[in-house]
């Protein structure tokens, strides 16, 4: 571990273990994300459950699976989907990957192993709650759209880690947080060490790189920890 002290306090930055893990498929091993925050689809595990804000995006996804015990989960989408998406975020995913298609939803639980009512159950209340404007189930605001054109379609994929990141929470001061979310007398962090920032803000898992981590909260922790008088 790499820290420089300032007085009483103590600026850390170093790298962390953490995770960053992405969508995988189970035929072929290929990495996806994207389409979750672009295309209307929703993701079940095989008791047939939504268990994510789908347009929070991959990362989200994956750690609520992880969080829950969920191994393996299946992107679900029907012909509206494919027919406006095909060409766009969803190319890559036909492309490297096993997307299954079905003539019904019951074919399609059964295909991929899902509990068939339960899926129904799902689908039935998203697609009410859709026409209504609202996710009554996770409160997804996003990409709302039935699912109710046949064929339909169906991606099995887990959770992999991809990238390694800490876990220390940080405040917009770069003060580290303790487990009660309150922050720590003379202790600031900047870096990698800081966690996957992105996720904190429910970013989706992307859009903020470990330079701009150092940089940004590098100058921020150090300067708030050069006007600290904690002793």
């Amino acid at each position: 571990m790499a820290a420089t002290n300032i007085g009483a306090n103590m600026i850390i930055e170093t790298n962390g273990f953490g995770m960053n893990m992405l969508f995988v498929g189970t035929h072929k091993g290929q990495s996806m994300g994207l389409p979750m925050t672009e295309a209307p689809l929703i993701v079940v595990s095989k008791k047939g459950e939504r268990f994510e804000d789908e347009s929070k995006g991959y990362l989200a996804a994956c750690h609520k699976m992880t969080e829950k015990g969920i191994k393996l989960a299946d992107w679900i989408f029907d012909e509206k989907t494919y027919q406006k998406f095909r060409d766009g975020c969803l190319k890559p995913m036909f492309e490297t990957e096993v997307v299954n298609k079905y003539d019904s939803l019951e074919a399609l639980a059964k295909g991929e192993g899902i509990d068939a009512q339960k899926l129904k159950q799902t689908i039935e209340r998203y697609n009410s709650d859709v026409a209504k404007g609202k996710d009554s189930v996770l409160g997804r605001s996003k990409l709302l759209q039935t699912i109710d054109k046949p064929p339909f379609y169906a991606f099995e994929c887990g959770p992999k880690i991809y990238t390694s990141y800490s876990g220390i929470e940080i405040n917009r001061e770069g003060q580290v947080m303790d487990t009660r979310g309150k922050p720590v007398e003379g202790l600031y962090a900047a870096g990698d060490v800081t966690g996957h920032l992105a996720y904190q803000c429910n970013l989706g898992g992307g859009g903020i790189s470990g330079i701009s981590m150092a940089t940004v909260y590098g100058r921020i922790a150090g300067t708030n920890a050069a006007k600290s008088k904690s002793v």
